[in-house]
């Protein structure tokens, strides 16, 4: 069971209740928002509640200043690093023409350390919108790479030298490699769990079908991982969020 945390105005006790959000059922907590010492009272409190129904994640708001004590719980907020990862073609492709860089002449590296379904099908789109890709993945790539170019005619380059990774256009990073010093001017980083959003600047809005469904201050990375894990949502339907060097958000676009 999944858990959604969220603030009243209202009660002097918060609440547990169900709630569907897009089809995803949650068991909502609602505290209220008052003096320091009670909501931490009452977060302690419905942390237990919670537990006892089952609830092992859950959706926070941003900034909640009460995690601890669901934590203790054994209460952890949504790991959204599966989403970062799933975005990664789209942020690619947005960033190069962010910096006027042609897809059709790019090359994208990517580094692993080791190959898996998630990381297949996160490829295979970058292999469809890139010219080049390049991988440095110590095993596991030879049946991908062998697809790829029965498929869809797509050459992929298994063994790159360092040159060619730290000269990349885009590089992703789904595991440190130790002294690679990159050039590249689209660098992700995701194999570092919640560090994802602060090292690479992105993160994620809501649909508009959705922004009208659930609170302003709710972390919206975490209830889309939600979400998209559970095939409610596709990655593109996913608008990418930004923030630039003033620390303003911004919609890159609105999609269905």
């Amino acid at each position: 069971m999944l858990g959604y945390i969220s603030y009243t105005d209202d009660r002097k006790k918060g609440e547990v209740f169900p709630r569907m959000i897009f089809g995803q059922r949650f068991l909502q907590g609602a505290l209220p928002q008052g003096r320091r010492w009670l909501g931490r009272l009452e977060a302690g409190r419905m942390a237990r509640l919670l537990r006892q129904r089952g609830v092992r994640q859950a959706v926070f708001p941003v900034d909640f200043p009460f995690g601890e004590a669901f934590a203790r719980r054994g209460i952890l907020p949504v790991d959204t690093l599966a989403l970062h990862r799933a975005m990664a073609p789209l942020v690619v492709r947005q960033r190069m023409g962010e910096l006027g860089i042609s897809p059709s002449s790019a090359t994208v590296a990517v580094a692993a350390d080791r190959m898996g379904y998630g990381l297949e099908k996160i490829l295979t789109e970058l292999a469809l919108q890139n010219r080049y890709l390049v991988l440095q993945i110590p095993a596991g790539a030879e049946d991908f790479c062998a697809a790829m170019r029965r498929e869809y005619g797509v050459s992929v380059l298994r063994t790159p030298t360092r040159r060619q990774m730290e000269q990349a256009d885009a590089l992703l990073l789904f595991a440190p490699v130790e002294g690679l010093v990159s050039r590249s001017p689209i660098q992700l980083h995701l194999y570092d769990g919640e560090r994802v959003l602060q090292r690479n600047g992105v993160h994620f809005g809501l649909p508009p079908k959705l922004r009208d469904e659930v609170e302003a201050n709710c972390d919206f990375d975490q209830l889309l991982a939600v979400l998209f894990g559970a095939g409610m949502l596709q990655n593109y339907q996913i608008p990418i969020m930004k923030v630039d060097s003033d620390g303003k958000n911004y919609y890159n676009a609105d999609t269905v």
